[in-house]
């Protein structure tokens, strides 16, 4: 889905980032680890995860798992992600989970998981792709393959200052989008980050007899 010029600048940069930086928050261009704090919290508030098989895409080193790990909340955990060293670091970090170089649309629609997670994945802007239609394919295919719960993190339009590398997606066109998957929808644009986080569950038929 992602044209391959788009993912193979963004594994360069990332690639590069990681010789000179090593394996820091830093290396990701995700502020401070604070910052990767909060955005953690965010997507962990989707659900209970204790226990369950959790997909994050673009893990980047596995911090997602690292921080769950520290809380004494294990989850069965596989990390997907386009940049080869960053898969190997997270290998050697966290030999109990899994690891794999792929993007989402590389994953197979039988590959069922609880919860999917997605942090800052997206944001860089593409000069080859649209993100916006790139974004609608994401959020299907992590709901298609997630049973409980999809929580994706993303730049905010409502910003006071914008990086020409980065996108800022509009939070009522996704909010507006992922009710079309489901009626279950929340958005999470409170939390002291240029940001937001969309949560979506599985639907229901509610109330009304038809």
């Amino acid at each position: 889905m992602i044209d391959p010029r788009d993912k193979a600048l963004i594994i360069q940069r990332y690639t590069e980032r990681h010789k000179k930086l090593g394996a820091s928050v830093a290396a990701l261009g995700s502020g401070t680890s604070e910052h990767q704090t909060i955005r953690y919290r965010m997507l962990s508030a989707l659900g209970d995860m204790s226990g369950q098989k959790v997909l994050d895409v673009g893990c980047g080193f596995g911090g997602f798992f690292d921080y769950n790990r520290h809380l004494g909340e294990p989850m069965l955990y596989t990390g997907i992600d386009i940049v080869p060293s960053f898969i190997e670091e997270a290998r050697a970090r966290y030999p109990e989970a899994e690891f794999f170089e792929m993007d989402i649309f590389e994953v197979p629609d039988d590959w069922k998981f609880d919860y999917v997670v997605s942090s800052q994945a997206f944001n860089n802007k593409f000069l080859y792709s649209d993100n916006w239609e790139i974004m609608q394919h994401v959020l299907v295919k992590c709901f298609r393959i997630a049973t409980k719960g999809v929580a994706i993190d993303m730049m905010s339009k409502y910003v006071d200052f914008r990086e020409d590398h980065l996108y800022y997606y509009d939070p009522c066109l996704v909010f507006d989008f992922c009710k079309k998957l489901t009626k279950r929808v929340a958005i999470r644009h409170d939390y002291p980050l240029f940001e937001f986080c969309v949560h979506m569950y599985p639907d229901f038929t509610g109330w009304r007899k038809v």
